[in-house]
């Protein structure tokens, strides 16, 4: 008797672990995201800056779901009006605690990341207010002392290339993209073995994102 109270008791610290580690980590399913043009990231963006993060501010909501509150410190607005110099966006997922919500193919960013945000709305509750998710979240690095641009994986931008150039029979089928990783269509990105100093500068991209918002 006392050996089956012994077994049953086992069990039940089991599952206890178990409960406890599938509280702890906690992922949403895989997301689809549909894929944009750079033409269609620059003229449907509500707001595109240039800017760095300084503050996470992680919350639980009422629906009981981990966000986090990111802080920009805006360096340059490329697009749109907004007149403070900081900016807070909400992400939906984050470590609280013990805790972890991640959603699959979002990426919010990180503490001291400067960057250009291509931002959907400032007011919509959006699961990842940067529109197309990656397509529209983009790194500034050093490099031989110019600052340049990648995607969030860190692949260099070579150029920025409108779309509208290409005669429609020719231009990629709509598609879904991965979103934690994939830029637009047009952004052209180098390959792991050529120069990251041959990168766009942030100056040259900015100046090709502000063409295509003024057509």
């Amino acid at each position: 008797m006392r050996s089956r109270e012994r077994h049953c008791a086992a069990n039940k610290t089991l599952v206890s672990v178990l409960t406890s580690y599938l509280m702890l980590v906690s992922p949403l399913g895989a997301t689809t995201i549909l894929g944009m043009n750079i033409d269609e990231v620059a003229q449907g963006a509500e707001l595109i800056f240039e800017g760095k993060v300084i503050e996470h501010n992680i919350r639980e909501n009422a629906a009981g779901m981990i966000v986090t509150y990111v802080t920009f410190k805006i360096e340059e607005l490329i697009k749109g009006e907004y007149e403070e110099p900081l900016l807070e966006l909400k992400f939906t997922g984050g470590r609280l605690g013990g805790h972890i919500m991640e959603i699959s193919g979002l990426r919010i960013p990180s503490p001291n990341e400067e960057g250009i945000y291509f931002v959907e709305s400032i007011n919509r509750n959006l699961v990842n207010p940067l529109l197309g998710w990656s397509q529209g979240h983009y790194l500034i690095y050093e490099q031989g002392g110019e600052r340049r641009v990648s995607t969030v994986s860190e692949r260099p931008v070579t150029d920025v290339l409108s779309t509208q150039s290409v005669p429609v029979a020719l231009r990629r089928p709509v598609s879904v993209i991965d979103s934690d990783t994939d830029p637009a269509t047009g952004v052209v990105t180098t390959g792991e073995t050529l120069n990251p100093d041959q990168a766009l500068t942030t100056e040259s991209f900015k100046a090709k994102i502000r063409s295509l918002v003024d057509h």
